[in-house]
């Protein structure tokens, strides 16, 4: 038994658990400064351990980190590599790791934030994780938490999803790689449009998990009303999930709705999402802040034509040659629902945004010359062998081996 499991023991048994509660904000902090000091052990950081890639991340989950461990195992998966997939959910804080020591692998990729990066690697041990590893995160906000740049030292390198991100992240205690996420051609063909209700159709989606002040639907909404007002021969659909979570905000953006308008709370599959998309002449991303934008990066691979706040991680993949990109100026960041806090984000030209509807309806050439351009785009930027290039020599070769079987 060790010191560590001795003296846990020794405090559940003679403690009461008044007091083992009472005593648990003074624990927590030890514990976390425990999981960190096994984690900067050394742990083989050179690779020279061998063994297989994987990816440690939620792979059950609904959410963004989540959606992009799966899409980078897949891209290794497209690129003939195997890699082996861990899935962390419901990992928690602990002072001994559980269950079996893994085997060392050639790179540990943690598709995990550093909240859930500590509670991984207090379960998993972190000391027993022997090989390189890279922690892939994401962040919305010009400026990354302080404890997330100390936490960078829990990895060799840091991924994140854009430039943006990667400027968030100045000062961070590792390097710091962009690596953006995969997207795969071949998913968004064939997709079934959902059947037109106007002879123009605009869409914008979000989830309300997701902050509806940042994804901004009602600059979307101002910008779709000053372009059309209430011509029945317009409609803007405004499709959101999780809406019951927040039952007076969508009241109120269903208040906001003219006849026009149709706002659609519900959870639906992927295939009818990209059937609302791929049915649209124009999606409208007037966002306040985005670590990437997968929405309308999957819009370009659909051939959907954009228009979209010029401003944080989509400028990555959208130009003026992709897209409509609409100016912005800063505003202090102001969201009712508590999820974001503090330093300024993109107030877009709403005037802009509705002049640029307007041009779009009139000039379906200009439509198709966007969604032809999108495509491309997406190939040469979004592809799983454009994914691969940015990735650290040390993986590429990993990767090269793990196809050869060595």
């Amino acid at each position: 038994m060790s010191l560590v499991s001795g003296l846990r023991r020794s405090w559940r048994g003679l403690a009461p658990e008044g007091l083992r509660t009472a005593a648990q904000p003074l624990i927590s902090p030890l514990l976390t400064a425990h999981v960190r000091r096994q984690a900067r052990r050394a742990h083989g950081a050179d690779g020279a351990a061998g063994g297989p890639l994987r990816i440690v991340g939620y792979f059950s989950g609904s959410n963004g980190i989540a959606a992009s461990a799966r899409l980078a195992a897949r891209a290794f998966a497209a690129l003939g590599t195997p890699v082996e997939e861990v899935d962390a959910t419901g990992a928690a804080l602990t002072w001994e790791a559980k269950g079996p020591a893994p085997t060392p692998a050639s790179a540990w990729i943690f598709h995990l934030n550093p909240p859930e990066l500590l509670a991984t690697l207090g379960q998993m041990g972190a000391a027993r994780l022997i090989g390189p590893r890279y922690g892939y995160w994401a962040w919305e906000l010009p400026q990354a938490p302080a404890a997330w740049l100390k936490d960078a030292a829990l990895v060799d390198e840091v991924w994140v999803p854009s430039t943006y991100v990667g400027q968030a992240l100045a000062g961070a205690r590792a390097p710091v790689r962009v690596v953006p996420h995969p997207l795969f051609l071949e998913d968004y063909e064939g997709v079934q449009p959902l059947p037109r209700t106007a002879a123009f159709q605009a869409v914008t989606l979000f989830d309300f998990n997701s902050s509806v002040a940042r994804k901004n639907p009602y600059g979307a909404l101002e910008a779709f009303i000053r372009a059309f007002g209430e011509d029945p021969t317009a409609q803007l659909v405004i499709k959101t999930q999780n809406g019951a979570r927040f039952p007076k905000a969508l009241e109120a953006l269903r208040r906001a709705a003219p006849a026009n308008v149709e706002v659609i709370d519900a959870a639906w599959p992927y295939e009818q999402v990209k059937g609302l998309i791929a049915g649209a002449d124009v999606l409208i991303s007037l966002h306040r802040a985005e670590g990437f934008g997968l929405t309308p990066a999957e819009a370009l691979a659909l051939g959907t034509p954009v228009v979209a706040t010029n401003w944080s991680g989509v400028t990555d993949f959208l130009d003026a040659e992709v897209a409509v990109m609409i100016a912005a100026g800063r505003a202090p960041v102001e969201d009712t629902q508590g999820i974001y806090a503090g330093q300024t984000w993109a107030d877009p030209d709403i005037g802009e945004a509705a002049a640029a509807l307007r041009a779009l309806r009139t000039d379906p050439d200009r439509r198709a010359q966007l969604a032809a351009a999108g495509k491309r785009r997406v190939a040469e930027r979004l592809s799983p062998q454009a994914w691969f290039t940015t990735l650290p020599d040390a993986v590429k070769a990993a990767a090269m081996r793990a196809v050869q079987g060595r």
